[in-house]
């Protein structure tokens, strides 16, 4: 059979260290700094909630249409770019509480 501990441990290193190879590329370019996190993690939960959680394709399409969203808002609307955001999440939220492609 095959050993779930190192099996779970093997993933967990890898995880670990694309993150950390993730970093090291990105954070010269991206710029680090405190509270640089918040505005990665509120992004990450907008994907996640328009996507539907479970969900490959979802994270893809809620990925593109944030990427989207965020950089026309703020390019069109610069102090409304959370909105342009949060309120398509909210609507989405609203009509189709799994998410786009969310699993029931």
């Amino acid at each position: 059979g095959v050993n779930v501990g190192l099996l779970s441990t093997a993933v967990f290193a890898l995880g670990a260290f694309l993150a950390a190879l993730g970093g090291i590329i990105g954070g010269p370019f991206v710029g680090v700094y405190p509270g640089a996190d918040f505005e990665i993690l509120e992004m990450a939960l907008v994907v996640v909630i328009i996507g539907g959680l479970g969900s490959l394709k979802g994270a893809f399409v809620g990925g593109l249409l944030v990427g989207l969203l965020d950089n026309f808002g703020k390019a069109l609307f610069p102090e409304l770019a959370l909105f342009t955001v949060f309120a398509p999440m909210a609507i989405i939220l609203a009509i189709r509480p799994t998410g786009l492609f969310g699993v029931r």
